[in-house]
């Protein structure tokens, strides 16, 4: 498929986001996430928002329906050869239960690569008096696709190299196989290759996959409990790149270890030791 450079700089919309209790509690639920901070909405402040739930704020936007409109081809074509490659998300100060977001995003830059056509799509949500909260880079791979030029757009990521990982603290995290079902639906992220059989196997693939963004963010709830006290506000950013699938019934396996200046490198292999998600970072703001 031979796609236009000149899609890159196209706006994906804007959504508006109440961060109501029932949206903050349901999203750590379906994470199987039981913490006071995440789900007693009675606590001074109310329920915080575990940082990862940005995906779903963001998720209206990325979802393929604008970005295939701008590259003129169908909401099909493109989802049946669009990957999540990479999540990088910055954290300026921690989303409030009650308040509503503004979220806008943006088709950034486009970029030709041996395996396809590198998509980055940037989201920046806004509080109501237009702050910034949250800002996202949700990179997509469209696998043996052509730009008609070499690329498009301005990168404005600042993309994590690999990290040293020596002396990592290890942590077992066993994905349930009901998982994908309950984050799907806790989240408002679906697509049917996480929780229906038929149709994994059917875009050739093993059995059915659990979301890159769910797995990013059972490895962020690791880093919060160990580098952050447990408190999510403390986290600044959390960035990855998405290398492999992780099946549903099987066990990851999350390395972490902090470097200086509250940074920490992180990685997530399954149980064949193949990398799912690398070239982890997360900062950590202090106490």
């Amino acid at each position: 498929m031979l796609i236009s450079a000149r899609a890159a700089g196209g706006r994906l919309g804007t959504v508006e986001t109440e961060l109501t209790p029932r949206r903050l509690l349901a999203y750590a639920s379906g994470l199987g996430l039981s913490d006071a901070c995440y789900l007693d909405d009675d606590r001074p402040g109310g329920a915080q928002m575990m940082p990862a739930m940005c995906a779903a704020i963001e998720w209206p936007l990325v979802d393929g329906r604008r970005s295939s409109e701008l590259m003129g081809v169908t909401l099909a074509q493109y989802r049946s050869v669009g990957v999540h490659a990479e999540q990088d998300s910055i954290f300026h100060r921690p989303p409030q239960a009650g308040e509503i977001l503004r979220t806008t995003g943006v088709l950034e830059s486009l970029r030709q690569t041996r395996a396809g056509v590198l998509m980055n799509c940037r989201c920046d949500s806004f509080d109501t008096a237009g702050k910034p909260v949250i800002t996202s880079h949700m990179v997509g791979m469209l696998r043996g696709w052509t730009l008609d030029e070499p690329s498009g757009g301005t990168d404005s990521r600042d993309i994590p190299g690999p990290q040293d990982l020596s002396g990592a603290i290890v942590d077992d995290v066993f994905v349930p196989r009901w998982l994908p079902h309950a984050y799907s639906e806790c989240s408002a992220i679906w697509n049917p290759i996480h929780t229906e059989r038929k149709v994994a196997l059917a875009a050739d693939l093993p059995d059915i996959i659990l979301h890159g963004t769910a797995t990013w963010a059972l490895a962020m709830d690791r880093i919060i409990r160990a580098h952050a006290g447990g408190d999510p506000a403390r986290l600044k950013r959390f960035a990855c790149r998405f290398t492999g699938m992780v099946i549903p019934g099987e066990h990851i396996t999350v390395r972490h270890r902090a470097g200086d200046g509250g940074r920490v490198a992180v990685e997530v292999t399954d149980e064949r030791g193949q990398v799912v998600l690398g070239n982890g970072l997360a900062e950590i703001g202090p106490a």
